[in-house]
């Protein structure tokens, strides 16, 4: 009996959600675009943002910008699992990550996002609604895959922004959509 509880405790133990970070910002439901700035201080710093995506968004495009470092940023899930991490998709070194539709927006170098620099999902589709934590550092990062678990070797950078730039429709617009395509079938 006491075997098959210490079994039962261990085999729970996989099951416990990593300890969330602390964040310098949350920009909460992004709709829109929405911007943050602040300093990269000290060697190893590792900055954490938290935003929410809302069920319906189509696009989620995050760009960051080091005034004089080459920054690094990678997306996690509420859970501590990474999405995804980039180094140098946005303009010079700076990072990029586009889902979904993008917003279109020249976000990185020619050669980059997709050969043309535009975002345009080069991510892949919209991790789905819910909360998301955002590491960012200086060039050279490690982003681990499980229990936001990200280290640098990277001096302190400087000043840099964060952007983020997502989009909800709006409910009445949904209901206009249904509204038409109510419409269509009628006039078939």
């Amino acid at each position: 009996m006491k075997k098959a509880l210490a079994l039962a405790l261990v085999a729970g133990l996989g099951t416990v959600a990593a300890a969330q970070p602390t964040t310098v910002y949350d920009f909460g439901a992004v709709n829109g675009m929405a911007s943050y700035s602040g300093s990269h201080t000290a060697t190893g710093q590792v900055i954490w943002f938290s935003l929410v995506l809302s069920s319906g968004a189509t696009y989620l495009d995050i760009t960051s910008n080091g005034s004089a470092f080459d920054t690094e940023i990678g997306l996690y899930r509420a859970d501590g699992t990474l999405v995804v991490s980039d180094d140098d998709n946005g303009i010079g070194l700076q990072s990029t990550l586009t889902f979904g539709t993008g917003t279109g927006l020249l976000l990185g170098d020619t050669f980059n996002l997709g050969g043309n620099g535009l975002a345009e999902g080069e991510n892949g589709p919209m991790p789905g609604a819910g909360t998301y934590y955002l590491a960012l550092s200086r060039y050279n990062t490690t982003f681990n895959p499980t229990g936001f678990s990200v280290t640098s070797t990277g001096s302190a950078g400087g000043a840099y922004t964060i952007t983020v730039y997502s989009n909800v429709p709006a409910p009445a617009s949904l209901a206009l959509l249904g509204l038409g395509a109510m419409v269509v079938r009628r006039r078939r």
